[in-house]
């Protein structure tokens, strides 16, 4: 801990940057994520995200601002609910089905928006739909005037790790016309983080 000069508040030191920092360094999905990122933001002007599943939440691993509306705040560390997120859906859409029941019922569905799905039966559908497509879409489920596009990162023996998002304001993403560049680019982007990881598909054996 150390004392704020300016509001005379304490508040936690630099250690816990360290520490952070050396926990952050042990996650090889992240070492193998970050330049791929990086070039998701250059190429799209967009935000480009990871996270992976922690006790029943999205944990942001990794994220890259975009240049047109950069964030006052990191990501890293954040938590945000499954089933309101792109990488939250494509995380909830690999589980087993009784490990999917057990967070559900254990974090709910609860709205943040008005376009919040709160139904278990909703939720279900949009799931297949999210492995059927490869990819998962979010518009303002988790906030209003923001929308995400996500997909899946694999590891050697094909479980999903974690998930790649690219997200914006509405205006940047501009979903009736970009999600197919999108989804495509983005998808391109995780196979590549996927096959950095071991992950390889019967297409890359041939």
């Amino acid at each position: 801990m150390e004392k704020d000069e300016f509001s005379g508040c304490y508040r936690l030191g630099p250690e816990i940057i360290s520490l952070s920092g050396i926990a952050l360094n042990n996650y090889e999905i992240r070492k193998q994520a970050l330049p791929e990122l990086h070039k998701l933001e250059q190429e799209l002007q967009l935000g480009a995200n990871l996270a992976i599943l922690n006790k029943g939440k999205m944990f942001y691993l990794a994220h890259v601002d975009s240049r047109k509306s950069p964030r006052m705040y990191t990501m890293v560390g954040y938590r945000n609910p499954l089933h309101c997120t792109g990488i939250g859906k494509v995380l909830l859409a690999h589980l087993e089905k009784d490990e999917l029941d057990s967070i559900i019922k254990q974090e709910g569905l609860y709205p943040l928006t008005q376009h919040t799905i709160t139904n278990k039966e909703d939720l279900l559908k949009e799931l297949e739909t999210v492995r059927n497509r490869g990819y998962a879409v979010e518009k303002e489920e988790l906030a209003l005037g923001r929308a995400c596009i996500a997909a899946p990162v694999r590891g050697r023996t094909g479980k999903v790790l974690g998930g790649v998002s690219i997200s914006g304001p509405l205006s940047e993403m501009n979903l009736e016309e970009r999600e197919q560049k999108l989804s495509r680019k983005l998808i391109e982007t995780t196979d590549l983080i996927s096959l950095k990881m071991g992950y390889i598909t019967v297409a890359n054996r041939l």
